[in-house]
């Protein structure tokens, strides 16, 4: 299977709260994903 994206158990924790935990993606070429969540749920969190 050929895949353009791929993560294994990526988490993320900022100030003691845990955002995400183990998640595994595969993206194949030709799909189409989106994250959804609410306001303030980490989804463009960066280490800036």
């Amino acid at each position: 299977m050929e895949y353009i994206l791929q993560t294994n158990q990526v988490s993320k924790t900022i100030g003691g709260k845990s955002l995400v935990s183990n998640i595994d993606l595969h993206v194949k070429k030709g799909e189409i994903y989106g994250f959804l969540g609410l306001n303030g749920a980490g989804k463009t969190t960066s280490n800036a």
